[in-house]
């Protein structure tokens, strides 16, 4: 730090009579006194929250500009959920989102060829295990008659199965022109809970399949009439067909071979390896991943977010400078109070930082991905996402970044193996639940890792690690071609987009406002809560509150049994301690060792005074617990913890001149001051000091011996006793004696006085 400031400094003054002093001092001399060494502590930004100047510098160029990267091959996808059970206004719905698909592509793309048609992927997907058994009839029959419409020539449509589809949610499925399906799925027994089956039923069934002929006529109609046979025959010729018992009857002396699909009475469903080997499913797949394979696509050619019926609505996330985890807990606790009040469906993240925290910036990244499906995020990078600060970015749905961004490389983090150990794992689980590539975010914070342009045989060209391509359930297919990227200075925008690694390029903010079609973008606010935690965890205060409550431990230690100075102390300590459990840099550890350390020092007074274990270890204890509460970590390892550490030391600082401070008040101001002056004894002044002093100079304690009197302090085991007039020090005989007792002189050795308690 390049400047010091001495928070409780006192102004020295021109020693003054008692009578001067008396004269001079008001009641709130002491209060006022407090209030400065607080306002010290509000003024002290540049040692509670350092920050460094070169995060003003403009960021390094990369080089020359590159040319803006041309359109990934293999066309557009667009993905849509089809929530089951299909019933209520999901039909509509799906038709509403499918139409705003068909204008967002507008004429031009779908009158093109049908090798370049855009594809449509309806995902069947049910929650809590609903296989959409109850689907209605009439909403599934209206969905799947939509899907065979004209208007939809110009778009693919597959039929994604993830899960097993039952009941009439299995009828647009057959509208579609593709399936694809989970090896484990299960698709049919559309009749067993269906609310209809009947003859008209059964004919829509084998209609929508013989418009689309994705699945045979007697398949469709076995899917739902548990009583029809359905056969599978191979003819003299060789050929392959589908028949009921009706069919077999004309083939007569054509059959080959016949085999039972569908027995009468069973549940008629297919598994999906049936799909697949039967040849009515395209692929089996496994994973999203699969299905871009699978459909000759590059994963971030599907869209998953298609704008809502009712326009975006957005929230500004501002994320700049270090990544703390105050900043980190703040967003997302403030992403969750929005998720609550389900205000909000896009939120902007727009990334101005140097990184910081690994852990932390992996923890908001995974909080992006648990977003629910309904909320989109975009990141925008128009200057700088350094270091970890990467990981957010890449952590969101959709990154914008400008050409001459940075990206990852060199940030405030330092990160070792220790560090990249914890994160590795954690990285490759949140790029399985975006289904994406985890080998360059990790490059762009671990220069160690290399990745490579790879190409696969059908042309698609990702950057990944050897170690990520030999992961791959077919490794053979993809071939290197290329030296490896170059990611140790980070990477810029351009080369981002250029990658895969960022879905385009963006200027500024008014940018994403006229990609988004939005009118504003409002700043996300918490609620007034979160403000309250965040105010209270804000180092100023947090040092202001330990400052009092050690202040007013002393004064309550001072006078035991007041209550009223114990009572703001404890009240200063709970709030400290809350407010950083709630801020997320506290947990029951640091408070466990808080009240223990607390405990002991008791035992160290009380109990066993004199012994020093438990009264250093309680002192330690507690040190640590203040300490620990207002860091993340427990001993700093790279550059950023170094930087925090010294703010949490400037916490014990805080309560130690809070405790300082009121040794100095009482002994100085409280005898005087009135109401408090009954807090402790008034001081000799006068002719008495004078008095005082002369006898105690003289060591003239012999007229004691054997005299009673009244404890004034309590003895813990030395202390003040009243005898007549006489205010004297004495020392029991090692028992704690309270305040207020009767006592006589024992023993008088010199000026040690020594008493005992009167037993009555």
């Amino acid at each position: 730090m390049e400047r010091q400031l001495d928070w409780f400094s006192a102004s020295r003054e021109p020693r003054l009579s008692s009578k001067d002093r008396r004269r001079r001092w008001r009641p709130t001399t002491w209060i006022a006194a407090i209030a400065l060494a607080g306002a010290a502590l509000l003024l002290a930004p540049n040692i509670l929250s350092p920050t460094d100047s070169h995060l003003w510098f403009a960021p390094p160029a990369h080089g020359q500009e590159k040319d803006a990267p041309q359109d990934a091959a293999g066309g557009t996808a667009f993905l849509i959920q089809v929530p089951l059970p299909i019933e209520g206004n999901v039909d509509e719905h799906v038709r509403n989102r499918v139409q705003l698909v068909l204008k967002s592509l507008g004429k031009t793309e779908l009158k093109q060829d049908a090798a370049k048609r855009p594809v449509l992927i309806l995902e069947f997907r049910g929650s809590d295990g609903n296989a959409g058994e109850t689907s209605s009839f009439g909403r599934s029959l209206e969905l799947a008659q939509f899907l065979t419409r004209d208007e939809l020539r110009g778009v693919k449509t597959v039929a994604y199965l993830p899960q097993s589809v039952k009941g009439h949610a299995v009828l647009p499925v057959l509208a579609c022109e593709q399936i694809v399906v989970a090896k484990d799925a299960e698709f049919g027994d559309a009749g067993h809970m269906a609310d209809t089956v009947d003859a008209a039923a059964i004919a829509n069934y084998a209609d929508v399949a013989k418009r689309r002929r994705t699945v045979p006529e007697a398949i469709a109609r076995g899917l739902i009439d548990n009583s029809l046979a359905v056969y599978r025959v191979t003819t003299l010729d060789g050929g392959v067909r589908y028949e009921t018992e009706e069919g077999l009857k004309e083939l007569k002396d054509q059959i080959k071979r016949q085999d039972t699909i569908f027995a009468p009475g069973e549940p008629h469903k297919l598994v999906g390896v049936q799909l697949r080997d039967f040849g009515f499913a395209s692929h089996k797949v496994d994973s999203p991943r699969d299905l871009a394979d699978a459909l000759e696509l590059p994963a971030s050619a599907i869209h998953r977010n298609l704008a809502p019926e009712q326009g975006w609505d957005p929230i500004l996330v501002p994320l700049e400078g270090p990544i703390t985890q105050r900043t980190v807990t703040w967003i997302i606790k403030s992403l969750e109070g929005h998720v609550q009040r389900d205000d909000f469906n896009l939120v902007v993240l727009h990334i101005n930082s140097t990184g910081g925290d690994p852990e932390q910036s992996r923890r908001l990244a995974q909080a992006l991905v648990d977003l629910d499906d309904r909320y989109h995020s975009v990141a925008v990078v128009d200057v700088r996402a350094l270091g970890d600060a990467a990981l957010i970015a890449w952590g969101a749905d959709e990154l914008l970044v400008a050409d001459r961004a940075d990206l990852g490389g060199p940030g405030e983090a330092v990160i070792d193996e220790s560090v990249l150990s914890n994160i590795r794992d954690p990285i490759k689980r949140l790029a399985q639940d975006r289904d994406r590539d985890w080998s360059l975010p990790l490059a762009l914070v671990d220069s160690r890792v290399e990745v490579y342009p790879f190409v696969r045989s059908d042309g698609e060209k990702r950057y990944l690690s050897k170690e990520e391509v030999s992961e791959f359930r077919n490794p053979d297919e993809w071939q290197q071609a290329g030296e490896a990227l170059r990611t140790s200075r980070g990477i810029d925008g351009a080369t981002a987009v250029e990658i895969g690694l960022a879905q385009g390029t963006i200027g500024g903010l008014e940018e994403v406002k006229s990609r988004f079609h939005l009118k504003e973008l409002s700043p996300m606010r918490p609620n007034w809560a979160l403000e309250l935690v965040e105010w209270l965890a804000d180092p100023r205060l947090a040092g202001l509150l330990l400052f009092v409550a050690w202040f007013a431990l002393m004064i309550e230690m001072s006078s035991p049994g007041i209550g009223v100075p114990g009572f703001i102390s404890a009240i200063c300590f709970i709030l400290y301690f809350w407010s950083q459990f709630l801020h997320g840099t506290a947990g029951w550890l640091e408070i466990l060792l808080f009240l223990t350390g607390a405990a002991f020092v008791a035992v160290e007074i009380f109990i066993l005074p004199g012994f020093g274990v438990f009264g250093i270890g309680g002192g330690i204890m507690i040190i640590v617990s203040i300490i620990l509460a207002s860091q993340t970590f427990i001993i700093p390892v790279n550059d950023y913890q170094m930087r925090q550490f010294p703010v949490s030391l400037m916490m014990v600082a805080a309560g130690a001149s809070g405790a300082v401070a009121s040794i100095y008040v009482i002994r100085r101001f409280l005898p005087h001051t009135p109401y408090f002056n009954r807090m402790l004894l008034k001081p000799p002044e006068g002719e008495e000091l004078e008095a005082l002093s002369r006898r105690e100079s003289l060591v003239l304690y012999d007229h004691l011996a054997g005299k009673h009197g009244m404890t004034t302090t309590a003895l813990v085991p030395s202390g003040k006793a009243r005898f007549g007039d006489e205010l004297v020090d004495v020392i029991s005989d090692g028992d704690l004696i309270p305040k207020g007792t009767p006592v006589y002189v024992s023993e008088v050795v010199g000026n040690r006085v020594l008493v005992k308690a009167v037993v009555t």
